[in-house]
């Protein structure tokens, strides 16, 4: 069985100002021109469609000409991500089915399974789109689960592994030992502990996953993030964005190639002083396509610097003072001290005591966390 891995499209992405739109379209084509030499017997895309759960129209219309075009290549199953609103990703799925586009969006009782055939037998794709805890103690009645690795483990639970040899789980979710960008992916650490064991997919032949816009491997080869499809941060510029193009043999072994992505625009960060930056933007050939960050490391930028560096690099979308050591708004000077993710409970108990120190005990926090909990359901687990 051979397939197509991607994810992380986050269509209608608006960047510094810059609307990303005719960059991921070029890059769709390239992935459409990539499906037809490789003839891959399905294609996956793992989730995160949509860059907000109500995208832009030119947005869903390009989504519309990909899936069309994708699908005469091969069935195509998707899944949503946590940027995106699963119910309205769903609509039409029923038609789409019939046309080959499977959508798994909203996270119900159990994990929808497509079955597609190969020369060796069965391959069962199971579809995991996006859920937080509270929605899937909501969907599984099960009050015991707290983080996203007890959510998962109950999800894959209701997996139906009969009637076929070899299994392909499609998730979107923050597995432990995969490597965050900076800035790039959502926190989604809202309602506890965001990772997941790796362990839990050891009965798959291969586990594709969204979220993590960096392409990379967990352990081997058989849990793998194939990465977003363009640079979304300058936290990205040396990204190699690609698609992954994986095999699954009769005995469930997997061989994996990476294919690059056509980029409409190269992404860097540019730093010296303004004269210095000037004098280099001359002879840039590339300065017309990349969009640029500039750091000045001048003590006092002369004036007009930033309008004088706008005329030489079109697509500047951020300039600053670079300031060795001083603190960013993410945290320390490496923006990596940011404090760990904290549980509902802890987050709560926090901000109570520090509006009402010794008047709330726990049957407050506990009608709180319910509280809480609903309003993520209502928001589509967005809070």
């Amino acid at each position: 069985m051979r397939f197509l891995h991607t994810a992380d499209w986050h269509l209608g992405r608006i960047f510094g100002g810059f609307d990303m739109l005719p960059a991921q379209q070029h890059a769709l084509d390239g992935l459409v021109d990539i499906a037809r030499d490789a003839g891959p017997q399905a294609i996956v895309v793992a989730g995160d469609v949509y860059d907000r759960a109500v995208p832009p129209e030119d947005a869903v219309h390009l989504l519309d000409d990909v899936l069309a075009r994708l699908a005469e290549v091969a069935p195509v199953l998707l899944i949503a991500g946590n940027h995106d609103s699963g119910r309205r990703l769903e609509f039409g799925r029923t038609f789409l089915r019939r046309a080959g586009v499977h959508v798994a969006g909203i996270a119900g009782a159990g994990v929808e399974r497509v079955d597609l055939g190969d020369e060796h037998g069965v391959v069962a794709f199971h579809l995991l789109p996006y859920a937080t805890p509270e929605e899937t103690r909501y969907g599984l009645g099960r009050g015991d689960l707290r983080s996203h690795d007890d959510a998962t483990r109950a999800r894959v639970a209701t997996c139906g592994m009969s009637g076929a040899s070899r299994h392909v789980l499609v998730g979107h979710l923050f597995v432990q030992g995969g490597q965050e960008t900076k800035d790039a992916e959502r926190d989604i650490s809202v309602g506890g502990i965001s990772t997941v064991d790796p362990g839990v997919f050891g009965h798959f032949a291969y586990t594709a996953l969204g979220h993590l816009h960096r392409p990379h491997s967990i352990g081997s080869e058989r849990i793998r993030y194939s990465g977003s499809l363009a640079p979304y941060s300058f936290s990205e510029e040396d990204h190699v964005k690609g698609v992954s193009l994986v095999e699954i043999d009769a005995a469930g072994g997997v061989t994996l190639e990476e294919i690059s992505l056509p980029q409409k625009h190269g992404m860097r960060t540019l730093r010296g002083t303004i004269e210095e930056l000037c004098a280099r933007a001359r002879e840039d050939d590339r300065r017309d396509r990349d969009l640029v960050r500039v750091l000045a490391t001048d003590l006092v930028l002369p004036p007009g610097s930033g309008d004088s560096l706008r005329k030489l690099y079109p697509h500047l979308l951020e300039f600053r003072r670079d300031r060795p050591g001083e603190r960013t708004p993410e945290g320390g000077a490496d923006g990596n001290d940011r404090p760990s993710p904290r549980s509902e409970r802890e987050f709560l108990e926090s901000f109570f005591s520090s509006r009402y120190p010794g008047m709330v005990d726990g049957t407050v926090l506990d009608f709180a966390r319910e509280c809480l909990e609903q309003a993520v359901r209502r928001e589509g687990g967005e809070a």
